[in-house]
């Protein structure tokens, strides 16, 4: 007899067709296998509310959400990768699970000014989700009483040769926490020589895109370093994978999506040691580390290091990406649900 799959409701503030950065390959990296054991339903901001830039899309999802709090009701169970949400479907007495993000407190990197003075807010909505959440999950460091899930990565771009790849790429949310400032000084002090082959492609945008702009104009390096804007996540990992290293300098981070998609593809990373980032890029292996607050010189040197040895690290990268298998994290994902939803019903 053939069982019956749960439905779940799945909370994302926007679209994971739409969203740029970790959250909207996170989920559609997850769909298909999710979907082969659960009913999945999908609740996010409509297109139409997406195109509104002056109003936080956070507040009106909250509104969304609190409009559609009955049909949350006639689930089985609710999984929220969205604070908000998680903190509305806390109060319809379903099951949820939660999936914490690298910041717990979205409001550090927020593109609104007055996002600092809202932290005492999702400080609140963290409190309840913790209390209330019958699971938790954060793709992030580890945290006492929160399981990890590791970032799940699911296509088919190939690797290439080495001698195909050329230049150097960042990808992520143009905000201060990201450091990509640094990463422009940093290029600034490479050899020309190192400079001449090697181009530096910056994908992603945000508040400070205009001020990252105006800093390579100062430094002379128009010609150099390319501002790819936002790409979507297929297009994004192609041209992951025809450049030499993935350079990262964030001053906080959970797991970024960048790095499991970089390795997947055979890049080196170098990164600051922030989060859970120092468990998956292994000095000297598949990539470099440095300290928040480095030393521009010294991470230019990294960067000259890991070109005199690429085949050492490159093959490195490759391999470490074997965790990050989209059908492997998904099964153990599913696992830990079903066993607590069976808890859950028994009490």
């Amino acid at each position: 007899m053939k069982i019956a799959k749960k439905n779940a409701a799945v909370l994302l503030t926007n679209s994971y067709l739409t969203s740029y950065g970790g959250i909207g390959p996170f989920v559609r990296n997850l769909d298909k296998d999710l979907n082969s054991y659960f009913n999945l339903t999908y609740f996010f901001l409509p297109a139409s509310f997406e195109k509104i830039r002056w109003v936080p899309h956070r507040l009106m999802y909250v509104v969304f959400l609190i409009l559609s709090f009955f049909k949350l009701k006639k689930f089985d169970f609710i999984i929220s990768h969205s604070p908000e949400g998680s903190y509305i479907a806390s109060f319809t007495h379903k099951p949820l699970i939660h999936v914490f993000h690298g910041n717990t407190n979205p409001m550090t990197i927020s593109r609104f000014k007055f996002g600092k003075y809202l932290n005492f807010v999702f400080d609140h909505i963290h409190a309840v989700i913790t209390k209330k959440a019958c699971l938790l999950f954060s793709v992030g460091e580890k945290r006492e009483g929160v399981f990890k899930f590791v970032n799940p990565i699911s296509h088919e771009i190939g690797v290439q040769a080495e001698d195909k790849r050329k230049g150097f790429i960042f990808a992520g949310r143009l905000e201060k926490p990201k450091g990509v400032d640094q990463l422009i000084k940093v290029y600034y002090l490479l050899p020309k020589s190192v400079q001449e082959q090697n181009p530096f492609e910056i994908a992603g945008t945000g508040s400070e895109l205009q001020r990252l702009k105006n800093l390579v104009l100062k430094l002379g390096l128009e010609s150099n370093i390319t501002f790819l804007g936002n790409l979507e996540n297929r297009d994004l990992i192609k041209v992951i994978s025809e450049r030499k290293i993935l350079l990262m300098a964030s001053s906080f981070e959970g797991f970024p999506m960048v790095i499991a998609e970089a390795f997947s593809v055979g890049v080196p990373v170098i990164s600051t040691a922030v989060g859970d980032i120092p468990e998956f890029v292994k000095q000297d292996e598949n990539g470099l580390l440095f300290p928040v607050g480095f030393n521009f010189e010294d991470y230019a040197t990294g960067i000259v290091k890991i070109l005199s040895r690429y085949k050492h690290y490159a093959g490195n990268a490759f391999l470490s990406s074997e965790p990050f298998d989209a059908s492997v994290v998904a099964k153990g994902f599913v696992d830990k649900v079903e066993e607590t939803l069976s808890q859950v019903q028994s009490k």
